[in-house]
Order: C-alpha cells, then sequence, then structure tokens
C-alpha cells in the first residue's frame, strides 16, 4: 500500500510542472493554445515554402535534396535529446529558441552553398526536435490548465486543442494552383 502512494505522489511530482499555470501569465490558457496555433500558422507556412522549393531551386550537386535528408536526418536523431533539453530549457524558450532556427535555415537559403545550408540544417533538425517536445508540452499543459478552470473532462479538452492545432498547421499545406482556379473555372464566374 505505501509503495503504491509513493509511486502516485512521484506521477504527482513529475507532472507538476507540465500541469502548472505559465508564471506571470495573465491569458487564459486557451488563449495560449491559440497563440501558440497561429505562430506556428506563420512560422510553417514561410519555412513550407522554402522546404517544397529546395530540391528544385538548389539543384546542383543535389544540394536541396542533401540539405533535406541532413534536417530529418538530424531531426530523428536529436530526438532522443530533445526531451531533457525542453525540460531544463522549459516550454517557452524552447519554442522560440527552436521557431527562430527556421528563421535561419530560411536565410541561408538566399546564399544556397554547401557551407551555408549544411551547418544550417543540421542546426535545424536539432531545434526542430526541441520545438516539437515544446509545442506537445505547452499545448497539453494549456489543455490541462483549461480543462481544470472550467470543470471540463482532460481528455476532451486535450483532443480540442489538439484538433485545432493540427488543423491550423494543416493549413499551411493548401496551395493554389493553376488546376484549380483554371480559366475555365474563371470564365462560369
Amino acid at each position: 500500500m505505501d509503495a503504491q502512494r509513493d509511486e502516485e505522489a512521484a506521477a504527482a511530482a513529475a507532472a507538476a510542472p507540465l500541469l502548472a499555470a505559465p508564471a506571470g501569465s495573465t491569458r487564459s490558457p486557451a488563449a495560449d493554445g491559440h497563440i501558440l496555433s497561429a505562430a506556428f500558422l506563420f512560422v510553417f507556412a514561410a519555412y513550407g515554402a522554402a522546404q517544397n522549393l529546395e530540391s528544385t531551386v538548389n539543384t546542383e550537386g543535389d544540394l536541396g535534396t542533401v540539405s533535406l535528408g541532413i534536417l530529418y536526418t538530424s531531426f530523428t536523431v536529436f530526438s532522443v535529446v530533445a526531451p531533457p533539453v525542453v525540460t531544463r530549457l522549459g516550454p517557452k524558450r524552447a519554442l522560440v529558441v527552436g521557431s527562430s532556427r527556421y528563421v535561419l535555415f530560411i536565410l541561408a537559403n538566399l546564399v544556397p552553398t554547401w557551407y551555408t545550408m549544411v551547418p544550417a540544417s543540421l542546426y535545424l533538425g536539432f531545434c526542430a526536435s526541441i520545438i516539437w517536445v515544446g509545442q506537445g508540452t505547452y499545448l497539453t499543459s494549456a489543455a490541462l490548465s483549461h480543462a481544470r478552470e472550467n470543470n471540463l473532462p482532460e481528455g476532451r479538452t486535450l483532443g480540442n486543442f489538439t484538433g485545432e492545432f493540427w488543423g491550423i498547421i494543416a493549413s499551411t499545406q493548401v496551395r493554389f494552383t493553376r488546376a484549380i482556379i483554371s480559366r475555365n473555372m474563371m470564365d462560369r464566374f
């Protein structure tokens, strides 16, 4: 019986930082979720455009393809160390650090050489692992705080927050192509 109580106390202590309301925040947890979603929308709309053009524009020596390969390989490898880094930085700092590195990668595309793209891709792979762990931690914390404050079921609230976030992120992949808005469709209106 004591062992079970000790395990429950340890689990509660481990979850305390996750469930704590953001320090100094006067916004509601729902507003925090909306702001996080909007921030990711802007960051990934810009990054998505750069990524989609990478292998088309940077063709010399397959620089674009190689840099994306390095980026996603390093993202996979660094995902192992991301949780302790986010724990040390905190989710908010992890989000700022991770998102600022996407800007660095986009800027490296202005002068696409092996000396700019390879280090930027490697570094972005590390920071991408941090931003995604930070995002999951922060969004979960906001959802659980919102559920507690409003006496809502935690699972359903977490699902609502997550659904909104991923719906907004998916909207960065909307493309307006000539096939969708063709001359024939325009003539009908």
